[in-house]
């Protein structure tokens, strides 16, 4: 049989006539043996893919939009031609490989029925040829995973209202470009499993079937399927054969037939598609593919016929952290220079001039550098909406899920890190705030409990509100727990906000039954450790019967801190300027010593603990007399302490650096940062000099009293 080319799919395309689905089968049929051919180059085979992936929407050919669909297959056609025409041809020609018995003619795997009883289960592995295209499959993966996390938003959108057709229409065309994408890669497990989502969801679009019944279950679960066989890729490229997941085929089979699966209600009506519909996900993938390969052959011209209105590249996370912390070392670099003496000297006017139009551009660019790290929370937030599903579902609760504030962008670093505190968190939300529907309509709730996420951006903070209207926080039962594992001895004296900050304790928990939710104990002290590693601290206010709000505080990044330099003796700290309140020199009769409490200072019409940090560090030569120093007001709300230091000496923004692991952990220091003159000074860890100080605390490290 003689080989096709790109002509015979140019005659099929002409053989195409409005309303012929047989000839754009015919032309369908013949674009995939082109794009198996290996004769061709990526550019040449992602061209045509694009021009399958407009025929296999159906939106493309509805009504008087037929022209207009056949329209862009000739435009994908005439691109696949000026790449073959200009040699982006494969540099050997292999014979095609036979069309293996287990494919349908349109390249999508057919998954064997199961196994007779007593049979030996075949093996059920996710491998990968040696043949691929490593680089296409490393960018559809990544890929890939935005399109599941978008499907699975939509999925849990379609459940409080399953007639949002735009919902069903971007899950549709998540399992649609990941199926047709995976296809063309060889990926014959993604493909085959993502093939039967697609059926079924396209029936949802026809009004053949009802969002209702198991299907959303269904969908939710292939999500999870595709999910883990994504996460699959990496180890199957590097040689190994990943296990497919053990529900693969039965979770296949049921969504093959969904009908027989939990007794679907009857159809909904057909809801008309808006006319205005956005062009379809799968194109927009093959083209952002295609341009891609374009590029890395020739970076200086963009891919024939692909418009571009939001170029974006892809760049390895490790060299941009590098790039980061070059420009940190730069900003080091210039400020050491804008402190030399000869740069400061009055009579080098015009060098002065330049190297502060040097240090104007240098501090844009280190503004843009760090713009490059900062993230929307949405990729944290995300995730939390199925969590709290499932387990409202499997705890018998009604609860909704509100976000505000999705886009809030901080570093990417942090992003990664906060997902941990918000999913304990939002678990414990649902386990021990929201009461079950009978009790709070016993209390005069309504049956639908909230849990609230908000997130908004304060200066150089970014707050994280939790909120939910449960029964909120019990302190007399904190209390209880507290002093019988012997963490106080009574709660006499305590404020609320005090007694709270116990949940944090490592093996503290009121639940009075262990779960697979909760109840060991862990999940809030995870909370407090990643906070305090991320320089941030969490706020908690709660009243009984009608919620809790937790706070999370952070910086927006954790490269730059604009902190207040401080001398005491001969040494100088850095205290962030976002963690001071004020500055004050106290009145002699302001300071007083407490029995019980140690030194404390009057001011404002409050009293405040009083932290002398050269006896806290063990720093010599620092001044003694109160009256002499500086008091510097840290904390928040009833966590407010003074601390003593000598002088201030200016504010700066640093660039701040790990104390490494020679050094290790220090308490009541964060890290440390190159000062203009070249040397090292130590960044202050607020927090827990204030937990030190408000505790009482009095041993070697801090000694916070006088000998």
């Amino acid at each position: 049989m003689a080989l096709l080319t790109i002509d015979d799919a140019i005659a099929a395309f002409v053989a195409c006539e409005p309303g012929d689905e047989a000839a754009r089968r015919r032309l369908r049929e013949r674009l995939w043996s082109l794009v198996a051919d290996k004769r061709f180059a990526p550019p040449v085979r992602m061209s045509l893919a694009d021009a399958i992936a407009v025929l296999d929407d159906p939106s493309e050919f509805k009504g008087d939009r037929e022209a207009a669909g056949l329209e862009k297959v000739r435009n994908h056609l005439e691109i696949a031609v000026d790449h073959d025409e200009n040699g982006d041809r494969a540099m050997s020609e292999p014979e095609p490989a036979p069309v293996p018995r287990d494919v349908t003619p349109m390249g999508i795997p057919v998954v064997p029925a199961p196994a007779a009883v007593g049979a030996p289960a075949a093996p059920a592995t996710f491998t990968i040829g040696d043949d691929c295209d490593r680089a296409l499959i490393e960018d559809f993966a990544a890929e890939a995973r935005e399109y599941l996390e978008n499907a699975e938003a939509a999925l849990l959108r379609l459940e409080t209202a399953p007639d949002d057709v735009e919902a069903i229409n971007d899950v549709f065309r998540a399992f649609h470009t990941i199926k047709g994408t995976s296809s063309f890669l060889g990926l014959a497990a993604i493909a085959g499993f993502a093939h039967h989502a697609e059926d079924m969801l396209d029936r949802v679009r026809g009004a053949d079937l009802a969002f209702a019944g198991q299907v959303p279950e269904l969908s939710l679960r292939a999500v999870d399927i595709l999910k883990s066989l994504v996460l699959s890729i990496p180890a199957a490229l590097a040689g190994g054969a990943p296990p497919l997941p053990a529900d693969y085929g039965a979770l296949q089979q049921a969504l093959s037939d969904p009908d027989s699966h939990g007794g679907v209600v009857p159809p909904r009506a057909v809801v008309e598609e808006d006319e205005t519909e956005a062009p379809s996900a799968s194109e927009g993938a093959a083209r952002a593919a295609r341009a891609a390969t374009t590029a890395s052959a020739n970076p200086a011209a963009p891919a024939a016929g692909v418009p571009v209105t939001d170029p974006m590249v892809k760049v390895r996370t490790d060299k941009l952290d590098r790039l980061v912390e070059m420009v940190g070392e730069l900003v080091i670099a210039n400020t050491i220079l804008l402190q030399d003496g000869i740069v400061r000297d009055a009579s080098h006017h015009d060098l002065a001039q330049k190297v502060r139009h040097a240090d104007k551009i240098v501090r844009e660019l280190q503004d843009l550098s760090l713009g490059l790290r900062m993230v929307p929370l949405k990729g944290a937030i995300t995730k939390l909406a199925r969590v709290v599903r499932d387990l409202a579902n499997r705890s018998g609760k009604q609860i909704v899920f509100e976000v505000t504030g999705e886009e809030t962008e901080v570093d990417r670093t942090l992003v990664d890190l906060l997902a941990d505190p918000l999913l304990h968190m939002v678990r414990n939300a649902v386990d021990h705030g929201i009461e079950a529907p009978s009790e709070r309509l016993k209390h005069g709730k309504s049956a639908m409990g909230v849990v609230r996420l908000e997130a908004s951006q304060a200066g150089d903070r970014v707050l994280v509100k939790l909120r939910d209207d449960g029964r909120g926080l019990q302190r007399e039962k904190i209390v209880a727990k507290a002093v019988e594992k012997g963490l106080i001895a009574s709660g006499d004296g305590m404020s609320d906000s005090e007694v709270f900050d116990l949940i944090f304790a490592p093996g503290f928990s009121t639940a009075e039954a262990v779960t697979e939710v909760s109840g060991r104990g862990v999940g809030m002290d995870v909370v407090r450790r990643n906070l305090m590693a991320m320089r941030g601290r969490t706020l908690i206010e709660s009243s009984p019967g009608k919620g809790s709000v937790f706070t999370i505080e952070l910086p927006l990044t954790l490269a730059i801190t604009d902190g207040m330099i401080v001398r005491v003796g001969a040494e100088r700290f850095i205290v962030p300027t976002a963690q001071i309140r004020r500055c004050f020199r106290p009145e002699p009769s302001a300071v007083s010593t407490v029995q019980g409490k140690g030194e404390m200072v009057q001011h404002g019409g409050e009293v405040l603990p009083l932290l002398r940090l050269h006896r806290a560090l063990r720093v010599l030569g620092a001044q003694e007399r109160v009256v002499e120093g500086i008091l510097m007001v840290v904390g928040d709300g009833n966590n407010r302490v003074a601390i003593m230091v000598d002088e201030l000496l200016g504010q700066q923004q640093v660039v701040a650096k790990p104390l490494g692991e020679a050094i290790g952990r220090v308490r009541g220091l964060t890290g440390g940062a190159i000062l203009g003159d070249g040397r090292v000074g130590l960044i202050l860890d607020v927090d827990e000099l204030v937990v030190a100080s408000r505790q009482a605390v009095v041993d070697p490290a801090f000694a916070t009293q006088a000998a």
